[in-house]
């Protein structure tokens, strides 16, 4: 529905996903970068792209909230027709950033944006017009998603409906039947999830292989967004009878290695944000000043939390979810309760839900905190202002790791896990 109803270009930031999709497609994506100042002082770097400005120029792109792309989806997207209009025009060679056409296509990992760009490649080698290739691309990335999707179901012993639940709801949908990054970010963290689920309910120590899966998905959900890998921080806690300190420091190793040798160097040489203030300014104020910068960031996160700012139907969405992750707690509780229980037990028995909660709290004061800085000037700000760039999809990575609690749980009579029924 979302594929054919809302046209491939209403998303938030048309220049960024787009572009480095197209970037990656024709092999442009490590083009040197040409270093300078934004208006407000930070250091950036201009990557130019070559190629047809059909695509280049991205007719018809709308700049929308997810929630606003939703809307459409039901009503019809205005927007499509000038996004087919493409089909129609010459084709002309262009170099982008341009007087009339910015462009992000190194705000992150080339590799995030390996899904889109298979499907972009595919339909370039059969000659399609530019809209169908940004179908292509959208269709290419839905299919990889359902598929780690299906993954990670298949991989969780228990609560599977609930993780399927929360993969198909409709902004989970949407935005992995887009060009954005974010469907595969949620992918990333679900099968992070399942992973750790399955190795607590091993009877066996698990495996190097297993123990360089860990590696690899910690990566890839640094090299997508750093804050959403907080997740893979679980691993270190899984009991020592199905991961010893060894196999821990495994882990550990093989995903700093992909990084360092990876990601880190692109960050250096390729990588550069978008940022609306200076960012040097405002965290020397955050520095200066930690207790009221911590008080805007909770502040925005429990202004987060209350949906002030969405459609009703999102807010319903939402309230349904939390209730049923209520009642899956208390179910998960009540089957592991021994009639003595202390709160040292409780906590070591249950240690996998604290820990979610606590991981899914630092993931959203993270890019509460990446979005103070780079989006709001801290020092004209008083202490009770909401940040503004605060964006819902940001929270949906996030929502894999509540299963956490539910799945693995320390029966504490022994050093192998037990599992919620």
């Amino acid at each position: 529905m979302f594929v054919v109803q809302v046209g491939p270009l209403t998303i938030p930031d048309p220049d960024m996903h787009p572009l480095s999709t197209y970037a990656l497609a024709t092999g442009q994506s490590l083009n040197p970068p040409v270093k300078g100042k934004d208006k407000h002082g930070n250091a950036i770097k201009k990557q130019y792209l070559k190629g047809d400005d059909r695509l280049l120029m991205i007719p018809g792109a709308g700049n929308i909230l997810v929630f606003d792309a939703l809307e459409r989806a039901w009503r019809g997207d205005s927007l499509q027709d000038g996004q087919r209009s493409a089909d129609i025009m010459p084709a002309s060679q262009i170099v982008v950033p341009n007087e009339t056409r910015s462009n992000r296509s190194n705000a992150y990992f080339p590799l995030d944006y390996l899904p889109q760009a298979i499907g972009m490649k595919i339909a370039m080698l059969v000659n399609l017009s530019p809209y169908a290739q940004w179908q292509a691309a959208r269709i290419s990335n839905s299919i990889l998603y359902a598929i780690m999707g299906c993954f990670a179901i298949a991989l969780l012993p228990r609560w599977k409906s609930l993780m399927a639940l929360l993969l198909v709801i409709p902004p989970v949908a949407f935005v992995a039947s887009s060009l954005m990054i974010d469907g595969m970010i949620v992918a990333l963290s679900a099968c992070m999830v399942a992973a750790i689920a399955a190795a607590a309910e091993g009877k066996h120590l698990i495996s190097l292989p297993h123990t360089a899966v860990f590696g690899v998905l910690a990566w890839a959900l640094a090299c997508e967004k750093l804050p959403y890998a907080f997740v893979a921080v679980a691993v270190l806690f899984l009991p020592s009878a199905v991961m010893t300190v060894r196999r821990k420091l495994e882990f550990v190793g093989i995903a700093a290695v992909l990084t360092g040798a990876l990601y880190l160097p692109w960050s250096v040489l390729f990588g550069s944000s978008l940022a609306q203030v200076d960012v040097s300014h405002n965290v020397s104020v955050a520095l200066s000043h930690p207790i009221p910068t911590i008080g805007k960031i909770v502040h925005s996160m429990l202004f987060l939390g209350t949906f002030a700012y969405l459609p009703t139907w999102y807010v319903a969405m939402a309230a349904v979810l939390g209730l049923v992750w209520l009642v899956a707690v208390a179910y998960t509780v009540k089957q592991h309760w021994t009639g003595q229980v202390t709160l040292a037990s409780w906590a070591g028995r249950h240690r996998f839900l604290v820990l979610g909660l606590v991981i899914a709290a630092a993931e959203i004061a993270a890019f509460v905190l990446f979005v103070g800085l780079t989006w709001n000037d801290l020092a004209s700000m008083s202490r009770f202002e909401v940040f503004e760039g605060i964006q819902g999809r940001y929270a949906l990575p996030i929502l894999p790791v509540f299963l956490l609690g539910l799945v693995v749980v320390d029966n504490r009579n022994g050093r192998q896990p037990a599992l919620a029924h």
